[in-house]
């Protein structure tokens, strides 16, 4: 069992927010960070949003205020990884389109890739895609 740091507080300088963060409502009232417990959505593991980590996700990487954690460490890892290898696959599908349309191997990591991610992000299916590469598939 993962032991539960004490909770923190960091003040929070909402002038280095990003220009749409510093117009929400939250730039109003955002005096400090405060460190909380969360349970990843994939791997329901117990993990911690650092104070210290909030103040860099909002002013640092600017990232919107309005986000929270849901994924923990491990799973964020492999959320990005999964992220990367789908945009490898539509550059590939950008520049080598016609070739690719026959290639099961390429299209069926490329499905697998969109199943898994569905595993990690609960908000972004593509179904699209999805139902294009079933289609292939099932052509190929």
């Amino acid at each position: 069992m993962q032991k539960k740091a004490p909770v923190s507080t960091v003040p929070a300088n909402p002038a280095n927010w990003s220009p749409q963060s510093q117009r929400s409502v939250s730039a109003e009232w955002t005096k400090e960070y405060t460190s909380f417990h969360y349970n990843c959505w994939r791997c329901r593991t117990s993990a911690l949003f650092s104070a210290e980590d909030q103040r860099y996700t909002y002013e640092v990487k600017k990232a919107p205020i309005d986000q929270n954690r849901i994924l923990c460490q491990d799973c964020w890892r492999r959320s990005n990884q999964i992220a990367a290898g789908l945009s490898k696959a539509e550059q590939e599908w950008a520049e080598s389109k016609q070739s690719l349309q026959l290639d099961k191997v390429f299209l069926d990591r490329w499905a697998r890739l969109l199943d898994e991610r569905d595993q990690y992000v609960p908000y972004r299916t593509d179904t699209a895609k999805k139902n294009m590469l079933a289609r292939l598939l099932r052509n190929a």
